[in-house]
Protein backbone atom coordinates (compact mmCIF):
# COMPACT_ATOMS: atom_id res chain seq x y z
CA UNK A 1 0.00 0.00 0.00
CA UNK A 2 2.74 2.41 0.97
CA UNK A 3 4.88 1.57 -2.08
CA UNK A 4 1.88 2.03 -4.40
CA UNK A 5 1.29 5.49 -2.92
CA UNK A 6 4.95 6.47 -3.38
CA UNK A 7 4.87 5.09 -6.93
CA UNK A 8 1.77 7.16 -7.73
CA UNK A 9 3.32 10.32 -6.28
CA UNK A 10 6.54 9.68 -8.22
CA UNK A 11 4.59 9.27 -11.49
CA UNK A 12 2.64 12.46 -10.85
CA UNK A 13 5.84 14.39 -10.14
CA UNK A 14 7.42 13.09 -13.36
CA UNK A 15 4.28 13.95 -15.38
CA UNK A 16 4.21 17.49 -14.00
CA UNK A 17 7.95 17.90 -14.64
CA UNK A 18 7.47 16.72 -18.23
CA UNK A 19 4.62 19.16 -18.83
CA UNK A 20 6.66 22.01 -17.34
CA UNK A 21 9.66 21.13 -19.51
CA UNK A 22 7.62 20.96 -22.72
CA UNK A 23 5.82 24.23 -21.98
CA UNK A 24 9.07 25.99 -21.14
CA UNK A 25 10.69 24.82 -24.38
CA UNK A 26 7.66 26.02 -26.34
CA UNK A 27 7.86 29.38 -24.55
CA UNK A 28 11.55 29.70 -25.43
CA UNK A 29 10.75 28.94 -29.08
CA UNK A 30 7.93 31.52 -29.20
CA UNK A 31 10.08 34.16 -27.50
CA UNK A 32 12.91 33.48 -29.95
CA UNK A 33 10.60 33.90 -32.95
CA UNK A 34 9.15 37.11 -31.50
CA UNK A 35 12.64 38.41 -30.72
CA UNK A 36 13.87 37.72 -34.25
CA UNK A 37 10.75 39.34 -35.68
CA UNK A 38 11.28 42.49 -33.62
CA UNK A 39 15.00 42.52 -34.49
CA UNK A 40 14.28 42.33 -38.21
CA UNK A 41 11.68 45.10 -37.94
CA UNK A 42 14.09 47.32 -36.01
CA UNK A 43 16.71 46.86 -38.71
CA UNK A 44 14.18 47.91 -41.34
CA UNK A 45 13.76 44.54 -43.01
CA UNK A 46 10.35 43.08 -43.61
CA UNK A 47 10.13 39.50 -42.32
CA UNK A 48 9.54 37.07 -45.17
CA UNK A 49 7.52 33.92 -44.61
CA UNK A 50 8.13 31.68 -47.60
CA UNK A 51 5.16 29.33 -47.78
CA UNK A 52 6.09 28.35 -51.34
CA UNK A 53 8.91 26.22 -50.00
CA UNK A 54 6.43 24.03 -48.14
CA UNK A 55 4.22 23.72 -51.20
CA UNK A 56 7.18 22.73 -53.39
CA UNK A 57 8.23 20.10 -50.85
CA UNK A 58 4.69 18.71 -50.73
CA UNK A 59 4.55 18.45 -54.52
CA UNK A 60 7.99 16.82 -54.69
CA UNK A 61 7.05 14.07 -52.22
CA UNK A 62 3.36 13.20 -52.39
CA UNK A 63 1.66 11.39 -49.54
CA UNK A 64 1.12 7.66 -49.21
CA UNK A 65 -2.16 7.72 -51.15
CA UNK A 66 -0.66 9.48 -54.17
CA UNK A 67 2.32 7.19 -54.73
CA UNK A 68 3.29 6.47 -58.27
CA UNK A 69 3.54 2.90 -59.51
CA UNK A 70 7.11 1.74 -59.82
CA UNK A 71 8.50 0.68 -63.14
CA UNK A 72 10.23 -2.71 -63.37
CA UNK A 73 13.96 -2.47 -62.67
CA UNK A 74 14.96 -4.67 -65.57
CA UNK A 75 16.88 -7.93 -65.71
CA UNK A 76 18.16 -9.33 -62.42
CA UNK A 77 21.64 -10.83 -62.54
CA UNK A 78 22.79 -13.27 -59.87
CA UNK A 79 26.33 -13.00 -58.59
CA UNK A 80 28.33 -16.14 -58.08
CA UNK A 81 29.84 -16.18 -54.60
CA UNK A 82 33.29 -17.66 -54.04
CA UNK A 83 35.31 -18.26 -50.92
CA UNK A 84 38.38 -16.14 -50.40
CA UNK A 85 41.20 -17.67 -48.42
CA UNK A 86 43.32 -15.48 -46.10
CA UNK A 87 46.50 -16.16 -48.14
CA UNK A 88 45.09 -15.18 -51.52
CA UNK A 89 46.57 -12.12 -53.24
CA UNK A 90 44.60 -8.88 -53.03
CA UNK A 91 43.54 -6.84 -55.99
CA UNK A 92 45.21 -3.43 -56.32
Amino acid sequence: MFSALISLIFRLVLAVATVVLVLSLMAVAVLTVIGLLIWSLLRGRKPVIDMGRFQRARQARPGFAARRTRQPMGEVVDVEAREVSPGSPRLP
